[in-house]
């Protein structure tokens, strides 16, 4: 649930080339989206917008009042005004009645403050949750055939739970913020639902987020950037805690959205028989990710204009991370800003693993993959190096 204003850095043509693979098989499809506002719903658009006639026709549940077209995009086709903490999202009969064929529900929105109250993100991020599932079978039982349902989640409901971080349900028993607390309640229910049913549904744990691959346009900064920047001289870190080995897991948002898409097209080859009765998916880079210490090594040496204060790595145990991270939260009373930065601490400085096997086997064996160096382009807004062009010989009359 993000209005905020987006930051745009023009990346050069070429920059990051994806892989030639076939398009989502998701052409002819009609989704209801919630959350098109937040980064992971602009970056489903993005993804949406590349695909061109390939793309799915999107009914958009918006906020309030509709949006201006061009600030939609292409692909959505009709906008409803409602609420995902309302019961059916709030749409009335005049509302279901004009919706028409739906292929699929998908829930992308969520409050993604850190800091904000424990009613708050529960409110949002579990009834939210829940009351998508009721509208997917609400709009089953209306024209007589299962609508799937996607709901996207995050990879830090592990908390500061290291090692290999499997798609499955995730023990209780770890330390976990009031936001990673609200996603876990809420990948709970709709499992447990989607058992006891037998409804198809897909949780999608999202890694972290950063900007558009091609544009580096943005709703938000990462937390990375935000501890590291010169622009942020009072909260950069000149001391950064962490266990050795951890990583740092983020994706560009079209890349996000086009995995979603992914997703639901190859879902939708085999009738999603795969999302029936609960399934979870990560997406993330996973195995692909960078250490923190790589990255940050790499930063040192592409930040030419001397933007960002690398801090030093200290190795902490994850009982230190805990207890920082504890006590900074819950016994610290900090701003919004600084408050969220502080709890970013927690998702990059783990030596974790997100396995991505389910994933691969729900989309046909693709998997999202980015360089390095496009990644440090878009996280910290470092514009391109070109290299030096050959000056042609030139006419040395006039000096002589």
């Amino acid at each position: 649930m993000s209005g905020a204003s987006e930051m745009t850095h023009a990346w050069p043509a070429g920059s990051w080339l994806p892989r030639p693979t076939p398009p989502p098989a998701t052409r002819g499809l009609r989704l209801l989206v919630a959350g098109l506002t937040g980064q992971v719903g602009q970056g489903l658009l993005e993804a949406c917008a590349a695909l061109g006639e390939d793309a799915p026709e999107i009914v958009a549940l918006v906020r309030r009042r509709p949006r201006a077209a061009h600030l939609m995009g292409p692909a959505v086709v009709r906008q409803l005004v409602g609420e995902v903490t309302a019961p059916g999202w709030g749409l009335t009969e005049s509302d279901l009645e004009r919706l028409g064929e739906i292929d699929a529900v998908l829930n992308l929105a969520g409050a993604t403050d850190w800091t904000a109250s424990h009613a708050l993100l529960d409110k949002v991020n579990v009834l939210g949750a829940v009351n998508g599932l009721e509208v997917a079978q609400g709009l089953g039982a209306r024209l007589g055939r299962t609508v799937p349902y996607l709901s996207a989640s995050s990879v830090f409901v592990a908390g500061l739970g290291d090692g290999s971080v499997v798609e499955d349900l995730l023990s209780p028993d770890t330390d976990r913020t009031p936001y990673e607390l609200s996603k876990w309640t809420s990948e709970r229910a709709l499992i447990a639902r989607a058992r006891r049913t037998g409804h198809p549904v897909l949780v999608a744990r999202v890694g972290g987020v950063v900007g558009n691959s091609a544009t580096g346009r943005t709703t938000r900064r990462s937390s990375l950037y935000q501890l590291v920047s010169r622009r942020e001289e009072d909260s950069a870190l000149r001391v950064l805690p962490a266990q050795r080995g951890a990583r740092v897991d983020t994706l560009p948002r079209d890349v996000i959205g086009e995995s979603l898409l992914r997703l639901v097209g190859h879902g939708r080859g085999d009738g999603f028989t795969g999302w029936r009765s609960g399934v979870i998916a990560q997406v993330a880079a996973g195995e692909r990710a960078p250490t923190l210490a790589a990255l940050l090594a790499q930063l040192e040496g592409m930040d030419a204009g001397s933007r960002y204060h690398v801090p030093r790595l200290v190795p902490a145990s994850r009982g230190v991370l805990q207890t920082v991270t504890r006590v900074g939260t819950r016994y610290v009373r900090w701003s919004r800003q600084a408050g969220n930065r502080l709890h970013g601490l927690r998702y990059v400085t783990v030596n974790r693993v997100f396995e991505r096997g389910r994933f691969a086997a729900l989309t046909g064996g693709w998997l999202p993959a980015v360089p390095l160096e496009t990644t440090l382009r878009i996280t910290f807004d470092l514009a391109e190096q070109r290299p030096a062009e050959p000056v042609a010989d030139l006419p040395l009359g006039r000096f002589q």
